[in-house]
């Protein structure tokens, strides 16, 4: 009979590997689940509810100096000077008369400049959640610079050197973030699973298993191996006129246990991590009612 206390005992380690190792595969699908679910939810969110998607237009224009009235002009007009300048009356004023849909705080909050390198190569940004206003704003740019430079006496002309197309940049954007948090809900929900299923698993994984449940029971080992063969030839001397008899296979037929009452015993088959305790159970005491004989277990 069985003699197994769930309450008794810690937790067993090699236990949970040999439940687990089976399912590693469905903690590696969870985590990758949960990082496309995180990945998309965000994007959902940032693109159609949060409208936070930024939008952005670098282009390059090369400035042509007076340096023949003005030979310090390079000094006056620098990378710090031109983020301002960009910003000032004379060019935002001019850009306003071609966008009649567009405020002038609109034009502050999305256009900057810089210069990296070479003092003639002003780089202006234009910058925005609106794509629409972005791309007209940039338009209005190509004619507000060239119009800024002919009412300047220093700059002689200034011309559109790169022409560039309208691109995705959110700078604030939380994807990797949101996939990598998802991705760890995900692992988190599988092994918490697992471990709820280790705890209410009472499935046979080994001969310890077994013995724990039915010490009165011997354990041959899986069907044919050679330990299954040494068992048999050992404690029941061969199996001829023994039966074999697998848990899943019980049902109550009287001719059945007739039949196995005329054997000499039975040998019952488990499947290892499958057979749960109340199936064995059933099966096990159902056999000792009907007098049958049960002289050891097999995996098969």
């Amino acid at each position: 009979m069985s003699t197994y206390d769930p309450r008794k005992g810690g937790i067993d380690l090699k236990r949970i590997w040999r439940q687990f190792k089976g399912r590693l595969w469905l903690i590696l699908a969870l985590t990758a689940a949960g990082a496309l679910l995180g990945f998309f939810s965000y994007y959902l969110y940032s693109t159609i509810a949060g409208g936070n998607t930024v939008y952005r237009i670098s282009n390059d224009y090369y400035i042509t100096l007076n340096y023949e009235d003005y030979p310090n002009g390079p000094d006056y007009y620098n990378a710090y000077t031109w983020d301002s300048i960009l910003r000032d009356d004379p060019i935002v004023d001019y850009a306003l008369t071609l966008l009649p849909d567009i405020d002038k705080e609109q034009i502050l909050s999305s256009v900057s400049g810089e210069i990296l390198g070479d003092y003639r190569i002003l780089t202006v940004i234009v910058k925005g959640t609106d794509k629409k206003a972005v791309q007209e704003i940039s338009d209005a740019y190509k004619q507000a610079l060239p119009h800024f430079a002919g009412e300047i006496d220093m700059i002689s002309h200034i011309d559109v050197w790169t022409d560039s197309d309208i691109e995705v940049y959110d700078e604030y954007t939380r994807d990797g973030n949101a996939a990598i948090l998802g991705g760890l809900i995900g692992m988190l929900a599988g092994v918490f699973g697992l471990l709820i299923y280790y705890v209410t698993d009472d499935g046979i994984y080994s001969e310890r298993d077994w013995y724990e449940r039915y010490p009165d029971i011997p354990y041959f080992g899986p069907k044919d191996s050679e330990e299954w063969k040494l068992n048999v030839s050992h404690i029941l001397g061969g199996e001829e006129g023994y039966r074999a008899f697998n848990v899943s296979d019980l049902e109550f037929n009287v001719s059945v246990f007739n039949e196995l009452r005329e054997a000499k015993g039975v040998i019952l088959g488990i499947v290892v991590g499958r057979d749960k305790g109340d199936r064995i159970d059933k099966a096990v005491y159902t056999l000792k009612k009907q007098d049958v004989n049960v002289v050891g277990v097999q995996t098969v």
